[in-house]
């Protein structure tokens, strides 16, 4: 093998190579042969496969799909601070603040709230016998401890619930049966007792704020709640 071969195989510019074949024609002639000239040739070798494959950089490839894209995670859902739970004992009738299920899926639909007495608003009858009712909170005006107003659960909240009406449900108007009447208590409480009929006729007006009692999934006592 010549040392051009041996070049090659290093991968030497073949340029190279034959500079240094004149360098080596021009030393082996006499004392009148011009100046040596001297080249430096710098080799470097390939990388073997060992080596590339210790390289993150060379090892690294491209990724694939839109290069600008990133991914993103929906915002969870903002909402209020839980209120008081519903539990068997009577709210004030005036409260501040929406009473709370915890546990309650809203997302399977309409269904009874939980055993005890919720401060609500019955909105809606979903036939002769379930009725539609949602929390409420009183929002006072002027300083005064009734002049105000209900509010229920902002736009776009989900909380709601429906349940039967048992037949043998207490109402108590605050305005009389007949809705002519001042029927209340001190705490502004309706106190005449009315009719099963006339229970199902003001829920399904939507504008019935009551104390309502759930037991069993029925709505078994509905004390309506008094407002200027």
């Amino acid at each position: 093998m010549t040392t051009f071969d041996l070049f090659r195989r290093a991968g030497v510019p073949a340029a190279a190579v034959a500079l240094l074949s004149l360098t080596a024609c021009s030393g082996s002639s006499g004392a009148s042969a011009a100046p040596t000239v001297t080249a430096t040739v710098t080799v470097t070798a390939p990388a073997s496969p060992e080596q590339s494959a210790a390289d993150p950089a060379a090892s690294q490839t491209p990724e694939t799909g839109d290069p600008t894209a990133t991914a993103t995670t929906p915002a969870p859902r903002k909402t209020g601070k839980a209120g008081p739970p519903i539990t068997d004992k009577t709210p004030d009738p005036f409260g501040g603040s929406l009473q709370s299920d915890p546990g309650h899926d809203f997302t399977k639909g309409l269904s009874p709230s939980s055993d005890g007495v919720v401060r609500a608003r019955l909105v809606a009858m979903h036939d002769e016998n379930v009725a539609e009712y949602r929390p409420v909170k009183f929002v006072r005006e002027y300083g005064g401890s009734t002049t105000g107003r209900f509010e229920g659960p902002p736009e776009g909240d989900v909380t709601a619930f429906a349940a039967p009406i048992a037949r043998d449900v207490v109402f108590l108007s605050a305005v009389g049966c007949d809705g002519k009447d001042q029927t209340i208590d001190g705490e502004y409480l309706g106190t005449e007792r009315c009719s099963r009929d006339a229970l199902v006729l003001r829920a399904d007006k939507g504008d019935l704020h009551a104390l309502v009692t759930v037991r069993g999934g029925q709505i078994v006592k509905v004390t309506e709640i008094y407002t200027a």
